[in-house]
């Protein structure tokens, strides 16, 4: 596996300062980071990010839906504007929620979404998606486009969802809290092989455990023993698909 690359395919490197983001790039020097944003000011350093450290991280702008019940719909807008104007290679965190985000911004949750999914369409990259409680609104969302590759953030919906959505341009990544999150476990079990990537959406704290991009070798070994595969066999597995989803193969 020598010259194996390393995805973590979700992680907001903006909340790092730089010399955290090259303490955890020179810990591992086989990582790349897929970096998101939430916003305008995230988008311009997440852009800065990407000019310092270069192929180790892939830039991602989008816009959160969380931040549509805050008033600031308008960055959505400027956001999208930067990621064509920067041609990036990923647009995200967008998506839809109904979780946790009050149900009056349902309708402009799905104004914004539809905008990034249109642009990612547009631009032929790669959508990072945050849908929880929206999982299949958003695979109805997504089902008419054909050059967009999409990835479901930190998958835990249902089960049989995975397989019925077409391998090779939508992929569903599990979250390196499969350490404590039963459901995790139980959804890693159901994600056909080709369709399978991991993300620590760091450096979020999750029931006391604050998620890193170093924690992704580790997941893919509790993925592998929830599967019952050899973990490296796995980890090669998913190092291709994370290519893929990119758009680098």
């Amino acid at each position: 596996m020598e010259g194996l690359r390393v995805y973590d395919m979700h992680v907001h490197l903006h909340e790092y300062s730089d010399r955290e983001v090259e303490e955890i790039l020179d810990a591992d020097r086989s990582l790349v980071v897929v970096a998101v944003s939430d916003d305008l000011e995230s988008a311009w350093r997440t852009l800065d990010l990407w000019h310092t450290f270069g192929g180790r991280v892939v830039p991602c702008l989008g816009f959160h839906p969380w931040n549509v019940r805050e008033g600031r719909v308008w960055e959505a807008w400027e956001v999208l504007r930067l990621a064509y104007r920067y041609g990036v290679p990923c647009l995200g965190e967008a998506g839809l929620d109904r979780r946790f985000v009050d149900e009056y911004t349902w309708r402009v949750q799905n104004e914004v979404f539809d905008a990034f999914v249109q642009l990612a369409e547009d631009m032929g990259v790669m959508l990072n998606i945050h849908a929880p409680d929206a999982w299949r609104h958003v695979a109805h969302r997504i089902g008419w486009t054909s050059r967009a590759r999409f990835m479901y953030h930190w998958y835990t919906g249902p089960a049989t969802l995975p397989r019925a959505l077409p391998e090779g341009r939508v992929w569903f990544s599990i979250n390196s809290a499969i350490r404590v999150q039963e459901k995790s476990v139980r959804v890693a079990r159901e994600i056909p092989l080709r369709s399978l990537v991991v993300e620590s959406d760091g450096p979020y704290n999750y029931r006391g455990l604050r998620l890193s991009p170093l924690m992704v070798r580790e997941t893919v070994k509790l993925v592998a023993e929830a599967r019952g595969e050899d973990p490296g066999r796995l980890m090669e597995a998913i190092s291709l698909n994370s290519e893929r989803l990119l758009g680098l193969l």
